[in-house]
């Protein structure tokens, strides 16, 4: 495996191939999304963040009349699964016989990387097809997503020749090094997988959309929309905080906003293996917490481009 790896980041930094046009840029990423969601299929993929210890999980997809029926187990470490529906993600960790439902804000996951209006990333990517290779015994064609400014890192896949289903998945940062691996060791392409379709267990508290929003956003990276405001509980807070999700379709950075109990002096923040890259600034009454898998230029411009909004009917 890290032979491979290896061989895609050589490639990538390479860019012996022109980019494609648009138009051909947005066929390709749009066919991966569609058979990452509409294909029928189950296996085992590793997963590794850095240089951290790999993971492997069990994946079973099936189309749903719904829309998207799957189901993740990991296979080492705590007992854990991730299920989604279209509608419904959540995960299941069991611990000391006692299980755990925690609702995800997030119904994608490898190799569901990419949004549904995949087409649109060409506008923020520039994508190259890399040399054909194997993954899990499969011919497969690399697609290269290099970003085209700082406020996203880039991405190698590996498509599946027929079905253009992503069969591995390399995160590359600025200086080429490898932040997050996916790839399969072992698939079946469609096939119906019982596992999928296990019944859902009781629902926890639906998170309730923000009602007044005391914090605003100037501007934000180009490509980025807030695609969620929601109220919600935190396993390490007593009381709900705010969650905002921004995303350019590929990369996601959260907001968290709670009241400021004392004055909060900005601290910068990153991860142990640089993939996290965290600020926290007081805006207003409030302590704004912005993270993400992104690189620092973007969460930093949301952070610094939060403002106090005045509250409807108080005085000027």
């Amino acid at each position: 495996m890290k032979s491979a790896l290896l061989l895609c980041l050589a490639a990538f930094g390479a860019q012996a191939a022109d980019p494609l046009s648009p138009a051909d840029a947005a066929a390709w990423l749009q066919r991966m999304s569609d058979a990452s969601r509409h294909l029928a299929y189950e296996g085992v993929f590793i997963f590794q963040h850095g240089n951290a210890a790999m993971q492997s999980l069990q994946i079973a997809n099936r189309p749903a009349a719904s829309g998207k029926d799957s189901r993740l187990t990991a296979m080492d470490g705590i007992q854990r699964e991730v299920r989604c529906t279209r509608n419904i993600s959540m995960n299941l960790m069991t611990e000391g016989g006692h299980v755990r439902v925690e609702r995800r804000l997030n119904n994608r996951h490898f190799p569901d990387l990419l949004p549904a209006n995949a087409g649109a990333l060409a506008n923020w990517y520039s994508v190259r097809l890399g040399e054909p290779s194997r993954v899990a015994g499969l011919d497969c064609q690399q697609v290269e997503l290099a970003p085209r400014d700082a406020f996203r890192w880039g991405y190698v896949l590996c498509a599946e020749k027929d079905t253009a289903l992503p069969l591995k998945a390399v995160m590359i940062d600025e200086a080429g090094r490898a932040l997050m691996h996916y790839t399969f060791a072992e698939i079946r392409l469609g096939a119906v997988p019982r596992s999928a379709s296990a019944p859902m267990p009781d629902m926890p508290a639906i998170a309730r959309p923000v009602a007044t929003e005391r914090v605003g956003v100037k501007s934000l990276p180009p490509g980025f929309t807030r695609i969620t405001a929601v109220k919600r509980k935190l396993p390490n807070k007593s009381g709900e905080v705010e969650h905002w999700v921004f995303s350019d379709g590929l990369t996601h950075i959260s907001l968290f906003l709670e009241p400021a109990s004392h004055p909060v002096e900005t601290m910068r923040g990153q991860s142990k293996l640089g993939m996290i890259n965290m600020l926290t600034r007081q805006v207003g009454p409030m302590q704004a917490t912005v993270l993400g898998d992104a690189p620092w230029p973007a969460v930093e411009a949301i952070a610094m481009n939060l403002e106090a909004r005045q509250p409807v009917g108080a005085p000027r």
